[in-house]
């Protein structure tokens, strides 16, 4: 007799309880291999099910291999390797990913969540479910919807200086996704460059995509010429108007010089990295350097996950008309990946003046909270600070030590102490000596309590050492 207390299970249909404590059995070597099992009719009747039950069961033990059956001998144990007896519960499954906690963590560049203008966000989606109806059920438009194209170009021409048609926009739910675009459509075999410092994401997306990618070097001007052309580069990835983490803004006559060596031959470009443009605080934002392209070689590219949220993953880059044509010739079947109903809000945030009101906003804010930092390190008595550069623009400071700690110690040591930091020299796939040393401190989303005591804390580790 084999009874089950198919009740343990009653939240499954019958066959498929009976299949498990059958399975489980099998696995825990109580049948043994070639063991007949009871007939359908015997186990249905100990059991007090039905017959197709007990057929259900068996069938699909069958099809997983567990047991064979023979015509009119029944059916028998497959062998099959038996396994310690386990029941996993939900607890017993390790976390694969969990975030750290810290005290204060310097690395993070967020968008300060408390600033975001809800109201405003709010009224804007209202205005979009009520006005859109079959538009936000349809498949959007492959280059992104035509209101937010048409918004951001009226916003480059007016705050970047550019002249660009809503054709030759493109939008994209990140970065990431708009620079996988990019690379097919550009000539294989091309070599890119990538800034040494710069920012650590871009070559991991070379690297993923296989292709060659070559560091340059940086100066007081912005991107070395010389390092640049002796790269062999053919496509250049920079940031002229804020370069992280550097913060060195390109001049205007090394913008000439970049131009210029583009157009020197055939598919050469240059991709313009614009992110974080619009956080300068003592002057104007500086011209894009698309703007003073004449030979259709700047590839613009930006994000309004700084300047908004991170969970609005919107991004977009603009392309010279030649790499457009390419572009819709080879990439009008995909689906657009960015959510149609927020580029429709987005577009009516724009239009109505709410988005600049907004960047005015938070411009002021992370000026001031740049202020207090620079005032914290400089009336700090413990931290070896020999310079503090930045906050000009942007939402980060550089602060250059006097210590015989290697950055690699200086970090292990701020973990300990509950501060999560990045050194200068993280970001160099070449580590020269002038960029090592110096810490990285992003402070947009930062108390001052918590700024004054991880600043103690970072001072104390070089007191100790």
């Amino acid at each position: 007799m084999l009874h089950y207390d198919l009740e343990k299970k009653k939240e499954r249909p019958l066959y498929e309880a009976l299949y498990e404590f059958l399975k489980e059995d099998i696995l825990r070597g109580r049948f043994q291999p070639g063991t007949r099992l009871p007939s359908k009719r015997e186990l249905a009747r100990d059991n007090g099910i039905s017959v197709k039950t007990v057929l259900g069961a068996y069938e699909q033990l069958l099809v997983e291999g567990y047991i064979t059956s023979q015509e009119k001998r029944g059916y028998f144990v497959a062998n099959v390797e038996t396994m310690e007896e386990y029941h996993p519960t939900p607890a017993s499954y390790p976390q694969l990913y969990q975030e750290e906690q810290w005290f204060a963590d310097f690395t993070s560049n967020n968008t300060v969540y408390d600033k975001f203008p809800f109201s405003l966000w709010r009224k804007v989606m209202r205005e979009v479910l009520t006005e859109k109806d079959m538009e936000l059920v349809r498949r959007a438009h492959f280059l992104g919807v035509s209101s937010l194209r048409e918004a951001i170009a009226d916003y480059l021409y007016r705050l970047r200086g550019m002249n660009v048609s809503p054709e030759c926009i493109i939008i994209g739910a990140s970065i990431e996704y708009l620079y996988g675009k990019l690379i097919r459509l550009l000539p294989s075999g091309t070599v890119y460059g990538m800034e040494n410092p710069g920012y650590r994401k871009i070559p991991r997306i070379y690297e993923e995509n296989g292709l060659s990618w070559r560091s340059v070097d940086m100066d007081e001007n912005g991107i070395c010429m010389e390092s640049l052309r002796a790269s062999g580069a053919g496509v250049i990835h920079v940031s002229p108007e804020h370069h992280y983490p550097l913060g060195t803004v390109m001049s205007a006559a090394r913008r000439q010089e970049l131009l210029a060596w583009a157009a020197e031959t055939p598919y050469r470009y240059i991709i313009e990295d614009d992110y974080d443009c619009e956080f300068r605080y003592r002057s104007r934002s500086i011209p894009a350097l698309q703007s003073m392209d004449r030979s259709h070689r700047v590839i613009y590219m930006n994000t309004f996950s700084k300047t908004l949220a991170p969970a609005i993953r919107i991004s977009y880059m603009v392309l010279p008309e030649e790499l457009m044509h390419r572009y819709i010739d080879n990439a009008n079947f995909y689906s657009n990946s960015a959510s149609s109903c927020e580029q429709y809000a987005l577009a009516k945030f724009i239009e109505k003046g709410y988005f600049e009101r907004h960047l005015s906003r938070m411009k002021k804010y992370y000026h001031t909270e740049g202020e207090r930092l620079r005032r914290i390190l400089k009336q700090s008595s413990l931290l070896p600070a020999v310079s503090v550069s930045g906050g000009e623009s942007g939402t980060h400071l550089l602060v250059k030590v006097d210590t015989s700690m290697t950055d690699q110690e200086i970090k292990d040591a701020a973990r300990q102490a509950g501060i999560n930091l990045a050194c200068l020299s993280e970001f160099c796939s070449q580590v020269r000596p002038e960029y090592e040393h110096t810490l990285v401190l992003n402070y947009s989303d930062m108390e001052e309590k918590n700024l004054r005591e991880a600043v103690r804390r970072l001072g104390n580790l070089f007191i100790q050492w």
